[in-house]
C-alpha cells in the first residue's frame, strides 16, 4: 500500500469504478485473527517407596474480530491495485513514457501520468468568489483608515472598480486544472468538482483520470467553463473562444481532457 496525499479525491467516481471491478461495495468488513496452543504443567509425586509424576495439559483457543471501516483512501487503493494487475482487461495505463501518448489515448483510457498541475488564475478567482468578496471588504474596511494615516494609495481601486469586481462574487464556475508533462507531450486538463477538492492543485503531482476528449494539433479549447456556455451552440462557443497562443485559459492541442478521479503525491 501506497502511502498517498491527495489534493483531489473524486470519492463518487471511484466508488462507480470498484464497485464494477469488484462486483458491489461493501461499507464494513469483519477481521477475525485467532491464536491456538497448549498450556499445562508436570506435577511430581513421592509416596515412599513409590514416586510419580502426573503431567496436566489442555488446548486454548483466542479470537480477536474488529470491525474495518471503509475509507475513500482504502477504496482508491483497492482500485489501483485492481487495474494494475489487469490494465489491458481494464484499458489502464500507467504512463511511463509520454512518446505516442496521444496517439495511443483512446477516450475512454484510464491514465495515472505524473506531471506539473496548476489552476489558472481566473479558474482559481471564479470558482472561489467567496475569497474575492472577503477581500474586497478588507479594501473598503482598510482603504479609508490608510488614506487617514497618510499611507500611499494611489494603486487601489477605486470605489467604482470594487463594485464592478463585485459581480464576479456572484459567479460560481467549476475549478480547472492543467497539466504540463514534458516538452513534446500532449496537455492535459480537466474539471474538479468543489465539494472533492482538499487543496488548490500546484507543483508536481500524479493525476489520475479517464480521457473524455482528444484535441488535434490546430484545435483549441477555452478553459473557463462561464455560467450559460452549456446553452449556447457549439458554433457559438467555438466562436466565442480566443485562440491567441499564448492565453493561459486556451488548451491548444494536441492535448488530452480528462474526467480526473485523483490527484495526489
Amino acid at each position: 500500500m501506497v502511502l498517498r496525499r491527495f489534493l483531489y479525491l473524486n470519492n463518487t467516481s471511484v466508488d462507480s469504478y470498484l464497485g464494477v471491478l469488484e462486483g458491489g461495495l461493501s461499507d464494513e468488513r469483519t477481521r477475525r485473527t485467532g491464536e491456538r496452543g497448549i498450556r499445562g504443567g508436570d506435577a511430581g509425586l513421592s509416596f515412599s517407596p513409590v514416586s510419580g509424576k502426573i503431567s496436566g495439559q489442555r488446548e486454548r483457543s483466542e479470537e480477536d474480530e474488529r470491525v474495518v471501516r471503509d475509507t475513500p483512501e482504502l477504496r482508491f487503493d483497492r482500485l489501483m491495485t485492481a487495474l494494475e494487475a489487469e490494465p489491458e482487461r481494464w484499458n489502464y495505463e500507467r504512463v511511463l513514457e509520454s512518446d505516442g501518448l496521444f496517439e495511443r489515448s483512446a477516450i475512454g483510457t484510464l491514465i495515472s501520468v505524473d506531471c506539473e498541475v496548476e489552476v489558472p488564475q481566473m479558474s482559481l478567482l471564479l470558482a472561489q468568489p467567496e475569497q474575492l468578496g472577503e477581500m474586497l471588504d478588507m479594501i473598503e474596511i482598510f482603504g479609508p483608515m490608510a488614506s487617514a494615516f497618510g499611507a500611499n494609495t494611489s494603486g487601489m481601486p477605486d470605489p467604482e472598480k470594487i463594485k464592478a469586481a463585485r459581480g464576479f462574487t456572484k459567479m460560481k464556475a467549476d475549478m480547472i486544472v492543467v497539466g504540463d508533462i514534458d516538452e513534446g507531450a500532449p496537455r492535459l486538463a480537466g474539471k474538479l468538482e468543489r465539494q472533492h477538492v482538499r487543496d488548490i492543485p500546484d507543483g508536481e503531482a500524479t493525476v489520475v483520470g479517464k480521457v473524455a476528449r482528444r484535441w488535434k494539433q490546430g484545435e483549441h479549447y477555452s478553459l473557463m467553463a462561464l455560467p450559460g456556455a452549456a446553452l449556447m451552440s457549439r458554433a457559438q462557443r467555438r466562436k466565442a473562444q480566443p485562440v491567441d497562443p499564448d492565453d493561459e485559459n486556451v488548451l491548444h492541442g494536441p492535448a488530452l481532457t480528462l474526467d480526473i478521479l485523483a490527484i495526489f503525491r
